[in-house]
């Protein structure tokens, strides 16, 4: 395998590369498989994605699945279609938005995540208070305005959630916490449910006044 850089405006026809960085404007047509795969600048692909880590700090906009063991994200990563992103840990301080599904075993993100569902172990989403100003007219430049507006996800189950400023149809987990700022159509708990007195939950399964904490 081999390093490639993308400086300028360059384009790929998919490949195998130890470490693949776009500095520049980027295109790929095919499937990837990297070691690492840096995106600092603007980078569209086509195809499946597989690698040990994925790196955003610009603007992926991404047509395909992916798998990674690690990806970060303190850009935008904009996943288009039902794709399916398949990644032991994501962190996000950007935005992260995907039409289908995320599977992951870690959730960590200060920024904001939409998603059709989430699955995963342990998930903490805190986009309470978000902040994006100079970044938000950059995702308005790229359609990818409302990526910036909170976290949205139609589903969540992991078996730890810890939230905050998220709006979500369905939770189901063991100990959750929904702090300020959500709004959960349905709550399924079957250990420790705690919930902020700011945010809104309509129906609440499993989850006992013994196990029950307004916080």
């Amino acid at each position: 395998m081999r390093d490639y850089r993308i400086e300028g405006i360059g384009s790929i026809q998919g490949g195998e590369f130890d470490e693949l960085t776009v500095s520049g404007v980027g295109s790929n047509q095919g499937d990837i498989k990297a070691d690492k795969i840096i995106i600092e600048g603007v980078f569209k692909s086509t195809g499946n994605i597989e690698a040990n880590l994925i790196d955003t700090e610009g603007v992926g906009e991404i047509e395909g699945n992916i798998r990674a063991k690690k990806i970060t994200v303190e850009g935008a990563m904009n996943i288009k279609n039902q794709q399916k992103v398949e990644t032991e840990e994501l962190y996000c301080e950007g935005c992260f938005t995907t039409k289908g599904d995320l599977y992951a075993d870690v959730v960590q993100a200060t920024g904001c995540i939409k998603a059709n569902g989430i699955y995963g172990d342990n998930i903490q989403i805190n986009s309470f208070g978000l902040k994006v100003n100079g970044f938000k007219k950059l995702m308005a430049k790229l359609n990818l305005t409302s990526s910036t507006n909170g976290s949205k996800v139609s589903i969540i189950e992991a078996t730890t959630i810890n939230l905050s400023g998220v709006q979500a149809e369905t939770i189901n987990g063991h100990d959750i916490v929904i702090g300020p700022g959500c709004t959960i159509d349905t709550v399924d708990c079957s250990g420790i449910l705690k919930v902020h007195e700011t945010s809104h939950v309509g129906k609440i399964l499993g989850a006992t006044e013994q196990t029950k904490e307004i916080i």
